[in-house]
């Protein structure tokens, strides 16, 4: 792919020639957007939706191993939400690492130990074990969460920045569908091994466990052909390294030899300097934390926080919940009722019907099947999910503020409807789109790479998935009890939620226009 010259500072139309200097951004958009580029985009898609599938995969394989491990409900909901914990615990950590030490070995280093713990968490003799193996992979592969967003942003130009971020968002959005397209073939397996000096029956949960962790050995091996941030390289006064880095990305993307790369010298511009001092790792840690909440980010980072409350309270939220409210509608379905019903008349008939009493133990006849209705609805959202999500990326490109508000204000118009409209399908497919919010999650990531310098980047990314993944665990538990007392009030006040953040997203920056 061919370079514009016309697009960068210092080059002649007519006779192009070499710039002596030129800033990291005109650098960036001398390198083309072409093959190194699309290869990161993939790797990165594929390490995010690694990382997903290690913390929406475990429902799946906690579902499969109730009787195995002889799970109550509360042992059963604690382990499904752990991964949340981990993304909470690792959070801030890994963005002082990512911004101190450099994108990519965050990527390396998290990807490699989390896939470890994870394939163990697959031999795990007892529940407590395996809450502490997914305690400490979700902890270590949560850093993708910064690292992925944030290196493939820094190492393409402006004008594909916001665009091939979207794209890469794809993959997280359907992470917990593939999670069910490989369980749908390997949890009706009946083979059953006995590991002696385990003490373990190896069952078909344990290999789709295993299953789960290899795309995160496999990310942090392909991660080995694609080089640092060039960004980062320059924020951190290594502007030769940088500089190397460029002339790699330029040579694969245009086909040219590296020499031939028209910027010499790489310019220092005011928000891509860093301090590198000799600060204790707290110290260091507080400074790089507090800058964040002084002017003049203080109000940027308010406005976006509370974003990330409203979209992951939502979209993570009720995500987990997902099977539970399908699989109330389609049981109701199956059994001739549901006319005139809307979706919270559903679940309560539906779990009128299958009050059993005392949940709370183990039944004698325990039943660890998992309802096929159950993996193809996550399929169905995975798809419809990612496909949207690659529609946006492909069409909103410099208008990202007003998809945010189109799309958040479509979810809270849907949690209305499935409230008012008594057909049961219908309140399931509202539902869908009420779940749509989750795609506002790519969109923010765009704004935490664009708003904040370039040393502070990494941190303000974690801290916000810190808060996003607190924020789930708590609309997790509230939406349990919410839906118990009064299911349409629930939905009638996230709606509101909704519409909160719509007018929340009017006050973001302005979208620039970008020159093709």
């Amino acid at each position: 792919m061919g370079v514009k010259h016309n697009n960068v500072k210092g080059f002649d139309s007519e006779k192009p020639k070499p710039l002596n200097a030129a800033n990291i951004e005109d650098a960036l958009t001398a390198t083309g957007f072409g093959k190194y580029n699309f290869g990161l985009l993939l790797i990165c898609s594929w390490t995010l939706q690694a990382m997903g599938m290690d913390l929406f995969g475990t429902s799946f394989v906690v579902a499969a191993a109730v009787c195995d491990l002889e799970l109550t409900m509360q042992q059963r909901a604690l382990l499904i939400a752990m991964p949340l914990v981990g993304v909470v615990t690792g959070a801030q950590l890994w963005g002082y690492i990512s911004d101190t030490k450099g994108r990519r070995l965050t990527l390396v280093l998290s990807m490699s130990v989390g896939f470890v713990f994870a394939a163990l968490s697959s031999f795990s003799p007892d529940w407590k074990t395996m809450a502490v193996l997914k305690l400490i992979s979700s902890t270590f592969t949560s850093a993708s969460n910064s690292g992925a967003y944030t290196l493939l942003g820094e190492s393409c130009p402006e004008r594909a920045r916001g665009r091939s971020m979207l794209l890469c968002t794809c993959s997280l959005m359907c992470s917990q569908a593939v999670v069910a397209v490989f369980a749908y073939p390997i949890l009706p397996l009946n083979f059953v091994y006995w590991i002696d000096f385990l003490g373990i029956t190896y069952r078909p949960w344990r290999l789709l466990a295993l299953v789960m962790s290899l795309p995160c050995a496999a990310t942090a091996c392909l991660l080995q052909f694609f080089h640092e941030s060039p960004k980062f390289l320059v924020s951190r006064g290594r502007t030769d390294e940088a500089l190397e880095v460029l002339k790699k990305i330029y040579a694969t993307n245009t086909g040219n030899k590296s020499s031939s790369f028209p910027i010499t010298k790489l310019l220092l511009d005011d928000d891509e300097n860093s301090t590198v001092g000799e600060d204790s790792f707290l110290k260091a840690l507080w400074e790089q934390t507090v800058a964040l909440f002084r002017p003049p980010m203080l109000k940027e980072t308010l406005r976006l926080f509370y974003l990330v409350t409203v979209i992951y309270m939502t979209g993570s939220g009720f995500i987990l919940w997902l099977p539970y409210i399908m699989n109330n509608l389609f049981s109701v379905l199956e059994a001739g009722g549901g006319d005139g019903m809307n979706l919270c008349t559903v679940i309560r008939f539906s779990t009128s019907l299958g009050a059993t009493g005392n949940d709370t133990t183990i039944p004698e006849a325990c039943n660890d099947t998992i309802q096929e209705t159950t993996l193809l609805s996550a399929i169905i959202y995975g798809a419809m999910a990612s496909g949207s999500n690659l529609i946006l990326s492909l069409t909103c490109g410099a208008r990202k503020r007003f998809a945010m508000m189109g799309i958040l204000a479509m979810s809270a118009i849907a949690a209305v409807l499935l409230n008012l409209v008594r057909i049961p399908i219908a309140g399931g497919i509202f539902f869908f789109f009420f779940l749509m919010c989750a795609l506002t999650m790519g969109i923010l990531s765009v704004y935490f790479v664009e708003l904040y310098p370039t040393h502070l980047r990494g941190m303000a990314s974690c801290l916000s998935v810190m808060l996003g993944r607190s924020s789930a665990f708590l609309g997790v538990n509230a939406i349990g009890a919410l839906i118990s007392a009064n299911c349409e009030a629930t939905f009638y006040g996230w709606s509101v939620l909704l519409l909160s953040a719509v007018a929340f997203s009017w006050f973001l920056p302005r979208d620039k226009k970008l020159v093709e």
